[in-house]
């Protein structure tokens, strides 16, 4: 897989929703080109520190929101899974967004096996429930089992690095690497 190290994680979040793409090309804000369906996988492994998850998803929503013409008529699941999925929460709007921001509370803390989220994706996706999957980004320190095969959809991780050294991710997956610090500063999303 590719590395995004040097990309700001506003234009990587951004271009991976929007377009699928791995940010090669330049994002094209038309009518076209509004997010639609995305998925949002949390880690809550017990090696995934709660405050950490929740910074991420709250600059992830900064994000979103600050691209108001994008952000407008969606349908994002953020899912959170340890070994199995813990929570699905479909999201169709920035209110609901920021209404699950403000109730959000870390389910699991058990092993870490990332193929349940896309065995549950590919459920959504057979019962047409995300029939314009442009991608997911996954949230994690990497520290667990991937699946074998490429998903038919670009797959992000984003590796919060935790000081163990950087995890094998497959090579069709790509990866961006953030440290807690960067997670946790105010400036985060701001890039």
């Amino acid at each position: 897989g590719w590395e995004a190290e040097r990309l700001p994680i506003s234009s990587f979040i951004l271009a991976l929703m929007v377009s699928g793409s791995s940010l090669i090309e330049p994002l094209e804000y038309r009518d076209d080109k509004r997010i639609r369906d995305f998925v949002i996988a949390i880690d809550t492994s017990g090696s995934v520190k709660g405050d950490v998850v929740q910074s991420f998803v709250q600059k992830t929503y900064d994000i979103l929101r600050r691209q108001e013409n994008l952000f407008t008529k969606v349908n994002i699941h953020i899912l959170q899974c340890d070994d199995r999925i813990r929570e699905d929460a479909r999201i169709t709007s920035p209110e609901e967004f920021q209404q699950y921001l403000d109730t959000m509370e870390i389910k699991g803390l058990g092993n870490t096996d990332f193929r349940p989220v896309f065995r549950y994706v590919e459920e959504l996706r057979r019962k047409g429930e995300l029939l314009q999957l442009k991608g997911l980004l996954y949230f994690t320190d990497g520290r667990g089992t991937f699946p074998a095969e490429k998903p038919p959809y670009e797959t992000a991780f984003i590796l919060h690095e935790d000081g163990w050294g950087a995890p094998q991710v497959p090579s069709w997956a790509i990866k961006m690497r953030l440290t807690e610090d960067e997670i946790l500063d105010q400036s985060f999303g701001n890039q």
